[in-house]
């Protein structure tokens, strides 16, 4: 311990201008590192990308397999810098000085340099986590929306009038913020799922600090730099990397961490939700999924097996809210289940880098033995393999495995119950709409879930049945800064986006006035005359 507090304090005794100068010149060498086939990322704190001489971690680009950067491997040191800035630009400097309307013209300016500027972060994604290039194009073209919409959400904060039953008492509603959130996201979408935190976060006068995976952190580190040049002031956002046990766990339990927000896997969420506790700290928890697709026989098959393909194998399969258990009524399953193979063996696997590849790599390495691990088993557990991605990517360098189509699969195969995250289906039958209600339901996870029937009674009323956050009629995979994203059972808890979104990063204060005066609450009674 008195090597890490001597370690904290080299960092505090850098004065403001020698504290820049040294960031300037990290600064200036991650530019030469771009040119050259390695890129390296320090962490940014307060502004700054800062000095690192320590550990750190490569990022693999999954189509190839071979390293194309680094990234610091920070410790309880760098996550105590962070989250002191953090707290210090929330309580003193200009942010929080500022008000409502300021932080939405701040958030304002945030869309602004998005909207100029998102294509110099896609580069960077797609060599982290392998998605393929048109997808993060479409993601990050509206990068800019998010923040658009809270900067609006951010004007509407005000104070509120209560009806009390007291006389003579007026009492308010305030909207304050939290203080310092910790963020800590996924390698799947990294700045998409950031975008979801931080936007309404910075909109309700919180300061972030963020704790990418270590598996795909260049983009994180990438917008910082964007925000920055927006304007943003210093310390109220703040990225710092390495491995989730370590740094994050250190972030988490931080006794200046007043709110955290998590997305991953249920084990990540637990290992968060127990950290948190120890200070009461207030969890946001969006988890796995396992979510079913029903499809009744009067849907439109055309369609439908539009919704499946893009619920399974759009992002090979790397979404909280694919679509992976398809339970069909047995009239109509050989056809659908036909048109679906038939449709995903014609998918284009190639490099994600370029614009006609349709199925690009898994994210990373141990994901892939994940992924291949469990069609193993579910091959050894019986069920019917209609389609072998590790077949159709045999040979191949990088992490790639292709669409997967599993039919004849029961609930009491792990495939069944088991979060895949990847491009695998498992289909089953069913007869009745009690029975497909029972099979959709016979699940622990509950993110999502879509229905498919022409018949928009039925559709409603099997939607309304299904224990999920999110469930589609007809369609699937939208999503949308108004409408609320989160899980159920072992998905998680609280909600993400939505009307309550900013809020929801707020904490309620309750003042009370008096306007008259108050009576004797223990008036002396005057003595009887005899």
């Amino acid at each position: 311990m008195i090597y890490l507090a001597s370690h904290i304090q080299i960092y505090y005794n850098i004065g403001t201008d020698e504290f820049n100068s040294a960031n300037a010149t990290i600064g200036l060498e991650l530019q030469i590192y771009k040119g050259l086939s390695m890129t390296s990322y320090t962490p940014y704190i307060s502004g700054s990308f800062i000095p690192w001489t320590g550990k750190t971690i490569e990022s693999i680009n999954p189509a190839t397999g071979a390293a194309w950067s680094t990234v610091a491997s920070c410790g309880i040191a760098e996550a105590d810098l962070a989250i002191r800035n953090a707290d210090r630009a929330f309580h003193s400097g200009p942010w929080s000085r500022m008000g409502p309307n300021q932080r939405a013209d701040m958030l304002d300016a945030i869309a602004d340099t998005l909207e100029a500027r998102w294509q110099e972060l896609v580069e960077p994604e797609v060599r982290d986590n392998g998605k393929r290039i048109t997808e993060v194009r479409g993601q990050f073209a509206g990068l800019h929306t998010w923040y658009r919409h809270f900067a609006a959400q951010a004007r509407k904060i005000k104070v509120s009038s209560h009806t009390n039953t007291s006389p003579g008492v007026r009492s308010e509603q305030h909207h304050l913020p939290y203080g310092v959130v910790v963020a800590i996201t996924p390698w799947n979408s990294p700045l998409m799922i950031l975008s979801w935190k931080l936007a309404p976060a910075l909109a309700a006068g919180n300061t972030v600090v963020v704790k990418p995976s270590e598996m795909a952190s260049a983009s994180t580190l990438e917008l910082a730099r964007l925000l920055g040049d927006a304007g943003l002031p210093d310390g109220v956002l703040n990225v710092v990397t390495g491995l989730g046990h370590v740094v994050g766990e250190a972030l988490v339990r931080h006794p200046l961490t007043r709110k955290v927000t998590f997305t991953g896997s249920d084990f990540g969420g637990r290992k968060v939700a127990e950290a948190a506790a120890n200070n009461v700290v207030p969890t946001v928890l969006e988890l796995g999924g396992k979510s079913a697709q029903v499809v009744f026989a009067d849907a439109n098959l055309d369609n439908t097996a539009n919704g499946i393909l893009s619920g399974i194998f759009l992002s090979n399969g790397q979404t909280c809210v694919a679509g992976s258990r398809l339970i069909v009524q047995n009239s109509v399953r050989d056809t659908l289940v036909e048109k679906l193979v038939t449709r995903a063996k014609s998918l284009v696997m190639g490099d994600p880098m370029k614009a006609d590849t349709q199925v690009g790599p898994l994210a990373n390495a141990p994901h892939l033995k994940k992924v291949t691990s469990m069609i193993a088993q579910a091959k050894a557990s019986g069920a019917d393999c209609l389609l072998d991605g590790i077949e159709t990517a045999a040979n191949r360098p990088g992490f790639y495995v292709g669409p997967t189509v599993f039919s004849n699969v029961t609930p009491d195969m792990n495939l069944w119950r088991d979060e895949v995250f990847g491009p695998v289906l498992a289909v089953t039958g069913f007869s009745s709409e009690e029975e497909a209600i029972a099979l959709a339901n016979d699940s622990n996870y509950g993110l999502a879930g879509g229905v498919w029937s022409s018949d928009p009674q039925c559709g409603q009323r099997v939607a309304e049945q299904i224990n999920a956050g999110t469930v589609y009629i007809n369609h699937y995979r939208s999503v949308d800064p108004n409408v609320p994203v989160g899980g159920m059972k072992l998905s998680g808890y609280g909600r993400e986006l939505g009307p309550d979104a900013v809020s929801d990063f707020m904490q309620i204060k309750s003042i009370w006035t008096g306007e008259t005066p108050i009576p004797d609450p223990f008036p002396i009674k005057q003595k009887e005359k005899k």
